[in-house]
């Protein structure tokens, strides 16, 4: 499937997603799913795209996944790439002492 638009086309809008308690991803968080893999099967993104998009490399997908510290950066950068606000991600992520600035 191709993306590609019309020469002329408006470019397609993203809206953000937004965090509740009501959210998909928060249902998965409670049910034993750590933040970033509920958020990975959210957006249905390939790790290898998710890399390209943030650029952080694929081994440290790992590290966060299993409960490393993740850099303010990094979570700017996995917000953008899965159209959620940083504010949001954050509120997302049960421990959150595992941001560092």
């Amino acid at each position: 499937m191709s993306r590609s638009r019309h020469k002329g086309a408006r470019p397609l809008v993203r809206h953000l997603d937004s965090w509740s308690e009501g959210h998909p991803v928060a249902h998965a968080i409670r049910t034993g799913d750590c933040w970033f893999g509920a958020w990975q099967r959210q957006a249905c993104m390939p790790l290898a795209k998710l890399s390209r998009l943030t650029g952080i490399p694929i081994q440290r997908f790992s590290a966060i996944e299993y409960g490393g510290p993740v850099s303010r950066a990094e979570v700017d950068a996995l917000a953008r790439a899965w159209s959620i606000s940083t504010a949001d991600l954050i509120a997302s992520i049960p421990n959150a002492d595992q941001v560092i600035d």
